[in-house]
């Protein structure tokens, strides 16, 4: 069998106050739907975090419901979700079990859990179990088992129920949305607990076949080869401008055999970090101006009017740093601000611009006219 592992798709994220709605209809329908026809997909798995938070915008509800519309009913895939972290398992679990006859699964409220699903392939069944996003009180409650105090008991709880009737000979995919010990986080990831420990031993996981996971932002293995984040759908913050997004094919043989690809999506507007000094990045050719980027400045002078200069190459910078000119200036005041004068003010406001070059004698002087003239009401035409 062949499955499709994604995860982390924050379908309505907001990044700098705009949304990525856009961005992220472009690589699902552009790229991850033909991935399923190119590829000959037999399954598709969504491991948590369908939408960036719990009362999703419309237009991310219009996305989910075209993209898992054209899996299962136009291209017959079966679709395994399950519900992270930022989703509302109610909201998102509503209809399943109507929804199961058409082959879109979907893992939500602990309420609604049926246990495994049943797919068959030329060797057979595979079971695939699916445990969504539960903090441990809602699964001590759940089950009335009063032992369960962290994720990693409540996972397992969760997992027990789910597997069972799977006999350890049957071929499995565990879905799961947590953070395995010894995964590598970003910036963008919102934590799954405040205090305590939200972190769940590999070993969880080792009775299945294979582990699509979800919550961490970078693809990457967890324990073995055979447990596996897919990472995000799009670079969500600055902090993930190295990592490659994309999904991870699975072909799961005859007793079990695994072996997994990568396969990586191209976005429309990539997230990078440009460093260098003003005049060379201004200067410097570049072919891929629409990106969404931050600049960091290397200059220790100001740069009057950066950020809208910098927009005339890049439209779409969305951060300005520069680490230089504030380690030169430092972040004591001079002065104190309620017992400064006007003139004190602009003459700090003057040093604060021009650090290595005071006002001329001349300059000073048009300086004390302009002042003279607006405290005494001659000035009211200046303004």
């Amino acid at each position: 069998m062949r499955i499709l592992h994604s995860a982390d798709w924050h379908l309505g994220k907001m990044f700098y106050g705009e949304y990525l709605t856009e961005e992220q209809a472009y690589v699902l329908t552009e790229q991850f739907l033909p991935m399923l026809k190119e590829e000959n997909v037999d399954a598709v798995v969504l491991a948590g975090d369908v939408y960036d938070r719990s009362l999703p915008p419309a237009g991310a509800v219009e996305l989910f419901d075209e993209i898992a519309t054209k899996v299962t009913a136009e291209l017959g895939v079966p679709f395994f979700v399950i519900s992270g972290n930022h989703d509302s398992a109610s909201r998102l679990s509503f209809g399943s079990r109507l929804l199961e006859k058409q082959n879109l699964y979907i893992a939500g409220e602990l309420d609604k859990l049926s246990g495994p699903y049943i797919l068959e392939d030329t060797y057979g069944p595979i079971a695939f179990i699916a445990a969504p996003f539960a903090e441990p009180a809602s699964v001590r409650n759940h089950f009335g088992d009063h032992s369960i105090r962290d994720h990693e008991t409540a996972l397992a709880r969760l997992l027990q129920q789910q597997s069972r009737g799977v006999e350890q000979t049957v071929r499995s995919v565990c879905i799961a949305h947590t953070f395995v010990a010894g995964g590598m986080g970003s910036d963008s990831e919102r934590p799954l607990s405040i205090g305590g420990s939200d972190a769940v031993d590999a070993a969880l996981f080792a009775p299945y076949t294979y582990t699509a996971l979800g919550h961490l932002h970078g693809p990457q293995q967890a324990g073995s080869p055979s447990i596996r984040y897919a990472g995000s759908l799009l670079k969500y913050s600055f902090g993930e401008v190295r990592q490659k997004k994309g999904a991870v094919l699975v072909d799961i043989g005859k007793s079990g055999l695994v072996s997994t690809t990568f396969l990586p999506f191209e976005p429309r507007h990539d997230v990078r970090i440009i460093e260098g000094f003003f005049d060379d990045i201004m200067n410097k050719d570049d072919v891929r101006r629409d990106d969404f980027v931050l600049i960091r400045l290397l200059d220790t002078d100001p740069i009057l009017d950066g950020m809208a200069k910098l927009r005339k190459k890049y439209p779409q910078v969305l951060a300005l740093e520069t680490p230089n000119r504030q380690s030169k200036s430092g972040s004591a005041r001079s002065f104190d601000l309620r017992k400064s004068t006007e003139q004190q003010l602009f003459e700090s406001f003057a040093s604060a611009m021009q650090p290595d070059r005071p006002l001329t004698e001349a300059e000073r002087a048009c300086v004390n006219g302009l002042w003279r003239k607006l405290l005494t009401g001659e000035g009211e035409g200046l303004l």
